[in-house]
């Protein structure tokens, strides 16, 4: 039920359970790609699991509430996640939790919510949940799952208690990597792209992004070389989600300043364009890189509240700020 590098946390969790000293809020923090929302599935299930169990949190898997809560229809657990991907979670949804948690418990004493991710709360549905922070109903346990914990406010912070996930060691990732059925030499690449993260580099595996990513900077390369025209390019890409595009973008921007700044070479997470990012850095400034770097975060946090942006505007707007056209 846990992945290979979460048992400190699930041991964590148990010596508390046993204790009878788990909190009523838990905040799961770190890096997108750790396992954070499957470890709280598994905490849920585990918890609410009918089975008899000697340590608390055991899972047997085969019970009607193991089988309801793996199908995300048990009625004792309330999930909240953004309507469409990359969009913000909003202040109903929050209150449809609040409701939940006060709620009479439907099986057994326990219920459990799921806010996934929670730093996709916006200002009024985190001030929504900040209520039910501050006085916990009996038997109410809120698994709030973020890899951005900064974007979350400090009310809420101060009311939940931390449980920070990792990325695993190189040899633990890529032997879980090895076990998924990807190569190798596959795995240390997109391990490397997702900075360590397991299953966000088994995502771009299976997704597609890889070949997305490699289109892209196969173009941002035609554009060094002026054989491809930034506006057909921008075309190509507008339909790319918004979110991938400015990560990919933010990727090799990143390497770029790791070449003018003297980084080593094996400091360059894409090391298959390394020759297009060292060429790419020796026709740009530092200083409008940086000034780039700055655009392109903050365009990642509007794309990430949900905002409407025009899509081949976006990419229109990013290309022309590359100093390439």
């Amino acid at each position: 039920m846990i992945l290979p590098w979460q048992t400190e946390q699930w041991a964590r969790l148990l010596a508390a359970t046993q204790a009878n000293r788990l909190p009523h809020a838990l905040l799961l923090s770190g890096i997108q790609g750790t396992g954070k929302r499957q470890f709280a599935d598994a905490l849920s299930q585990a918890l609410l699991c009918q089975s008899a169990k000697v340590d608390g949190v055991s899972v047997c898997g085969r019970c009607h509430a193991c089988k309801m809560a793996a199908g995300r229809v048990h009625p004792a657990i309330f999930w909240v996640e953004p309507e469409e991907r990359g969009h913000a979670i909003k202040i109903d949804q929050i209150r449809a939790a609040n409701e939940f948690v006060q709620q009479t418990a439907l099986q057994g004493d326990r219920r459990v919510v799921i806010v996934n991710p929670a730093d996709a709360m916006n200002r009024n549905a985190a001030n929504a949940l900040l209520k039910t922070l501050e006085e916990p109903a009996s038997g109410a346990l809120l698994l709030l799952v973020s890899s951005q914990r900064e974007r979350l406010p400090a009310t809420i912070l101060s009311r939940c208690q931390l449980l920070h996930f990792p990325r695993p060691s190189l040899q633990v990732a890529l032997q879980w990597m090895n076990d998924q059925a990807v190569t190798s030499m596959a795995s240390a690449l997109l391990l490397r792209l997702a900075n360590g993260a397991p299953l966000a580099a088994l995502a771009l595996a299976t997704d597609g992004s890889l070949a997305v990513r490699q289109n892209l900077y196969n173009g941002l390369a035609g554009l060094i070389q002026k054989k491809i025209d930034p506006i057909k390019l921008a075309f190509q890409f507008k339909e790319m989600p918004p979110l991938s595009f400015v990560d990919t973008m933010l990727s090799w921007l990143m390497d770029c300043l790791r070449v003018q700044l003297g980084g080593l070479p094996n400091e360059i997470v894409n090391h298959d364009f390394e020759a297009e990012i060292v060429r790419y850095a020796g026709l740009t400034q530092l200083a409008d890189n940086v000034s780039h770097l700055t655009y392109l975060q903050q365009l990642r946090g509007q794309v990430v509240l949900g905002l409407n942006l025009n899509k081949q505007l976006l990419v229109e707007n990013v290309l022309l700020r590359s100093g390439l056209v």
